[in-house]
């Protein structure tokens, strides 16, 4: 358990807090390129605690800055675009992307009033078909080009908004087991109940394997976060599971199967959960002239949390917490060692910002952050064979942080006579499309 204080330092994100000032060192994606056109050149955003106006004026600049003019501070939200920036709708004002105000049409001829006028900006960059915000102290690290946004291929965006803390989502990254109860039995007894029979034994056959009872869990630091490792079912530490594993990014992304997840702090209780499917060109597939950015309900149409898939399931685990969760009556065993570690690094990366050097996970070298290859198993990455790419001679070796669990489980009736698939099954990219169930079909 945590206390009160503790808990409040590595959850609570607004500014001047200290997971706020944090946070604020590092790039996050707060919208879809496809999001912002000419129908629609203006989005109203909260990102940190902090409400915000996002534009592309008509050059294609994108502002992100205060969400009132400074006049009569009417909303930006319904501005204009304009060559030069948006122009507030009341009195036509214009700002650009630094927060100047570049134009006060109605003043004298030779005021030199507006020059006096300056509206709270940040960075934003479009990149990988969305849109990042950097709302920290200049300068500005690079934004991150991780392997799945920077190689050729097809991407898709997929975001939720969610009414919990960030870390709830971000934890669940650090907590192997989940996968075991929360899909294989819990998912695989909805699924079981609420699907078809074919369906059903293909949730079943996906998720046998990854979510086989655990036998060991183990977490290496990074100079980039963690290393998340598992040893299930029959598999041996020649299983990629255990011995390539997969990367939680410091300090609020997942690394996993064919793409990322985003978990975006909007304020203390709110999240937006962003997340990415990657997959090469099919044969003759052309390039995408648009990168899909779909919105994704929480609930369905009954108004209860969706279970349908994997990210959706993960979604209900962490809503069903609560805007923040009570860390200081919960008890932790031997499964969550992870969690533990992780918190400890929160805690020491918010040190870290308090005595004023930069944390973890920062990129400023061009040449470095060309592109950012990442360990992931059963990941088919390009130009090699089979699964592993670079990391595919990795040997089998004790984790820094480990635990030895009992490697036992419950069992439901369904998952009688159904062949589980392999990892490299279940990770596959087949005829141009995305294997497995990490992602929603």
């Amino acid at each position: 358990m945590l206390t009160q204080e503790m808990n409040d330092r590595i959850t609570r994100v607004g500014p001047g807090s200290p997971m706020g000032e944090l946070m604020r060192r590092y790039w996050h994606p707060i919208a879809g390129s496809s999001q912002l056109d000419e129908e629609n050149p203006t989005r109203e955003v909260r990102l940190l605690g902090e409400d915000l106006v996002l534009y592309r004026d008509k050059k294609g600049v994108l502002g992100l800055i205060e969400p009132s003019c400074a006049h009569r501070k009417a909303s930006l939200a319904y501005g204009i675009p304009e060559d030069e920036g948006i122009r507030c709708a009341y009195h036509g004002w214009i700002f650009n992307e630094t927060g100047a105000c570049v134009d006060q049409p109605s003043e004298p001829e030779g005021s030199k009033f507006k020059d006096k006028v300056k509206l709270k900006a940040y960075k934003a960059q479009d990149y990988a078909g969305a849109i990042w915000a950097y709302v920290g102290p200049e300068p500005a690290p690079l934004l991150p080009h991780w392997d799945v946004l920077e190689w050729e291929g097809h991407r898709q965006w997929q975001v939720t908004s969610l009414p919990c803390n960030w870390l709830q989502c971000q934890e669940n990254s650090l907590d192997p087991l989940h996968f075991q109860w929360l899909h294989r039995y819990f998912g695989g007894w909805m699924m079981n109940r609420g699907k078809s029979p074919e369906e059903r034994d293909a949730w079943n056959a996906t998720t046998g394997a990854k979510g086989s009872d655990h036998k060991k869990i183990g977490f290496d630091l990074t100079e980039y976060g963690v290393i998340k490792r598992r040893l299930v079912g029959e598999e041996t530490e020649e299983s990629e599971f255990w011995r390539i594993g997969h990367p939680i990014l410091f300090p609020n992304i997942l690394r996993v199967a064919h793409g990322m997840q985003f978990r975006t702090p909007v304020d203390d209780t709110h999240t937006l959960h962003v997340t990415m499917q990657f997959r090469p060109l099919a044969q003759e597939e052309k390039h995408q002239e648009e990168i899909p950015y779909i919105e994704e309900p929480l609930f369905d149409d009954a108004g209860k949390l969706r279970y349908d898939y994997v990210v959706a399931q993960d979604q209900l685990a962490w809503v069903i917490q609560g805007p923040i969760s009570d860390r200081t009556t919960e008890r932790l065993g031997v499964t969550d060692v992870g969690v533990i570690m992780f918190r400890r690094l929160l805690d020491e990366q918010i040190s870290v910002v308090e005595d004023g050097g930069e944390p973890m996970n920062i990129y400023r070298d061009e040449l470095e952050n060309e592109i950012l290859v990442l360990p992931c198993e059963y990941f088919q990455y390009p130009g090699y064979e089979g699964t592993g790419g670079p990391f595919k001679d990795l040997k089998p070796a004790p984790a820094a942080v480990e635990a030895i669990l009992s490697g036992q489980g419950a069992s439901l009736t369904e998952w009688d006579g159904v062949r589980t698939l392999t990892g490299e099954e279940r990770y596959a990219f087949s005829d141009g499309h995305i294997e497995g169930v990490e992602t929603r079909k």
